[in-house]
Parts: structure tokens; C-alpha cells; sequence
């Protein structure tokens, strides 16, 4: 196949593309991308997810990545001019520090390297940790790095954690059978590198991310545009929380501890910007604005401040979407605005956003306004803005 761009969807924490029957991307995700792009660009372009390795350290899933990139380029793809990366979660990680001027560890890019990050013009990252998570920091990834050594010291917290978990069994049904659908020989060898390397984990504390930081300049001709994501826990109304999410939330505000000075600034950019655009704003007419963005605020898995990688650069923002760490994905209770019943499709997490359909495709419809305005000749139309009676600030 013979494209000049190609996007590159990259995964997060645990690193699969698909698992079985399940799709970290959600699979109109896909569709939804590709008909928006090819829409405004007239030609054909992949919308590809690729894998990464699960738990593995930045270092390693830098040079995974930059390998599928250049196999995929080279050898499965012709013509490929523009590389366009958007990644998840630690997925958005990856492929912004990819697009610095050095690797994570230190040292310069080899030729080969540099021939396929040339072709890099655009990153658009989504709920991702750029200044790291205070859930890395939490009891709960203290416990999954060495069960034994930390069980007596969580033993409340794990199983209140475990109960919740088992609570939602039930609802995930059809996510756990495609999950099923796996080879067992596969489902083995993937939870055999989750359990046998936790490097990540260790790599996606606050403390380390900050500090990493400083030395990682963003190459000046890629375009980096930040979705970033946030769900207040809510106990009443049509789509309360439920527990786990909640309990996620908590884990994810962090000790209250002293806040580096980036991301303080990520804060004040935040706050400011939601309330002079309302443009900016994602938010379903069930669920409102968070009142402030402070730095306990998150979607169950990131703080909403550490999503930014730039508080001096407000063009880096593309929106503010209000929703859980999974509904962006596309993982989100799915219901017909016209059709009465139950959803039906399920989501990750519960979180009470009230993300939809309309959300859906208004987030993707700017990812891919993002991805064109790096294109030379694009037809980029108007940036469509919400509709501000449906967005409720406080």
C-alpha cells in the first residue's frame, strides 16, 4: 500500500494492541480516525495500532517502538512522508519522548533512528503521565511489585481493592469473553513479562518523571498536541461512580505533598484556559466542568495537571475532556440517545462522566484536526466548538 501519512496508535500500560478478542482500541476508534482523515485529505491513510512491551522501562519501549516504526515504513508501507503518532496513557509517553532530541537515556540518536523520526510531524497524546502518576506512587503499585513483602502492610486496602475488582465482574462479562478468546500459550507468555519486569512502574513515579524532564528537549518541528482528562468521583444522579473507580481516584490524588513548579504551572494554564474557552471543553450534558484544577484532580489513573508537557505553551492543549481514563478509548457504557435500555456495550471503568457517542466522535473529530494541520494542503475546515449550553461550568 502506497500512503504518504500513516498514524501510529500507541498503546499504554501493558503495551497490547489486542488481547484475544479485545482491542485496547476500541474498534471504531479505528474507523472513526481514518473517515475523519481521509475525509479531509483525499487520500488513503492507515490508522494503525501497534504493541509495545507491557511493564518494560521508557528505554525499551522507546527502541520497540522506533523498531515497529521503521519495519513499518520500510517494509509494509510505500511512500510514507509524515509518521503521525497518538498515544494513550503511557502510549502518549512514548511517543512524545520519542520526538525529543535525545533518547531517554542519555545518549544521541543513531542514523538509522533519525531516518525514521524524520518523518515524524505530529504527536497527540491522550491522558498521558508526562510528569509521571502518584497511582505509581500509591500501595497499590508498592504491592504488585512484590506481593509477599507488602501484603501484611495492605492487607485492608487489598482487599477492600479486591472486592470492588470482583464487584464489576459481572458488568465486564463480554470483555472478559473476548478476553478468553486468547491462546493460553499467549494469555501466559503476556502475564509472565507483566509479572517479571516492573521497571515501569518504578519509571512513572512523580519524583522520577520531574526529574527526567528537564533533560528531554521536544524536536521544534513535530507538532505535540495534549488531550487532557478529568472525572470528579460522583455518588448520586444517572451514572453515579462506583466504587472501584472511586477508590482508583483516590489512589491517584497523590499524599497531598508539595507539587514540582511545572506542574503548578500546568495547573494555572488549565484552570485559565477552561474558563476563557469554552471551545475547549469535552463534557456531556450529565456531568459538569470540575469546579478548579488542582493537582489531586485526575480520571482514576493520571492526574489531570501531569497530562501537559509545556505550561508556558497553551496551543499544546487540545481539549479538556471530561471522562474516565477509559472512555476515551472508546470503552465507555455505550447507550442510544433514541433507543431505551440498557447499554450495550460496557465499560472499563465507571466513572460517572456520562462520556458518549457525541463526546466520541467530538474528541476524534480534533485528534484529527490536530494530525491535518501538520499536512501541507489539507483541507482543514473550522474547528467546530461545542455548544456552550450543553456545558455546565460551576
Amino acid at each position: 500500500m502506497k500512503t504518504p501519512d500513516v498514524v501510529v496508535l500507541v498503546p499504554g500500560f501493558l503495551g497490547f494492541a489486542r488481547l484475544g478478542g479485545f482491542y485496547y482500541f476500541a474498534d471504531r476508534l479505528i474507523a472513526v480516525l481514518r473517515s475523519l482523515l481521509e475525509e479531509a485529505l483525499e487520500h488513503p491513510v492507515p490508522v494503525v495500532p501497534c504493541t509495545t512491551l507491557p511493564t518494560h522501562g521508557l528505554g525499551d519501549r522507546q527502541r520497540h517502538l522506533l523498531g515497529y516504526l521503521e519495519r513499518l515504513s520500510g517494509e509494509k508501507l510505500s511512500g510514507v512522508e509524515r509518521i503521525h503518532l497518538v498515544g494513550h496513557s503511557t502510549g502518549g509517553l512514548d511517543a512524545q519522548l520519542l520526538a525529543c532530541t535525545k533518547p531517554v537515556e542519555g545518549r544521541t540518536w543513531a542514523k538509522a533512528a533519525n531516518g525514521v523520526r524524520r518523518k515524524i510531524r505530529s504527536v497527540v497524546t491522550i491522558s498521558a503521565p508526562h510528569y509521571g502518576t502518584p497511582l505509581a506512587d500509591s500501595w497499590l503499585a508498592y504491592w504488585g511489585e512484590n506481593p509477599l513483602l507488602w501484603w501484611g502492610a495492605y492487607v485492608p486496602e487489598a482487599v477492600k481493592f479486591g472486592y470492588h475488582l470482583l464487584r464489576l465482574l459481572p458488568e465486564e462479562a463480554p470483555a472478559i469473553a473476548r478476553l478468553q478468546l486468547a491462546h493460553p500459550r499467549d494469555v501466559i507468555s503476556f502475564l509472565g513479562r507483566v509479572a517479571f519486569n516492573r521497571t515501569l512502574i518504578a519509571e512513572l513515579r512523580p519524583a522520577h518523571m520531574e526529574a527526567l524532564r528537564p533533560a528531554l528537549a521536544p524536536e521544534p518541528e513535530v507538532v505535540l498536541t495534549c488531550f487532557v482528562t478529568a472525572t470528579e468521583p460522583r455518588d448520586a444522579g444517572e451514572r453515579p461512580s462506583d466504587a472501584f473507580f472511586k477508590q482508583m481516584y483516590g489512589l491517584t490524588r497523590g499524599d497531598g505533598g508539595e507539587v514540582a513548579p511545572p506542574v503548578q504551572g500546568c495547573m494555572r494554564l488549565l484552570d485559565d484556559l477552561i474558563r476563557r474557552r469554552t471551545d475547549l471543553v469535552v463534557c456531556s450534558d450529565r456531568k459538569r466542568i470540575p469546579p478548579r484544577i488542582d493537582a489531586e484532580l485526575n480520571d482514576g489513573v493520571v492526574n489531570t495537571a501531569r497530562q501537559l508537557v509545556d505550561p508556558s505553551a497553551p496551543s499544546q492543549v487540545g481539549g479538556f475532556v471530561v471522562a474516565d481514563h477509559a472512555d476515551v478509548l472508546g470503552h465507555y457504557d455505550r447507550q442510544d440517545s433514541l433507543i431505551a435500555g440498557e447499554s450495550y456495550n460496557a465499560g472499563l471503568f465507571h466513572g460517572g462522566a456520562g462520556f458518549g457517542d457525541d463526546e466520541f466522535f467530538t474528541l476524534y473529530r480534533r485528534v484529527a484536526q490536530a494530525i491535518v494541520k501538520t499536512i501541507p494542503g489539507a483541507a482543514r475546515g473550522e474547528e467546530p466548538e461545542l455548544d456552550i449550553v450543553s456545558i455546565h461550568p460551576v
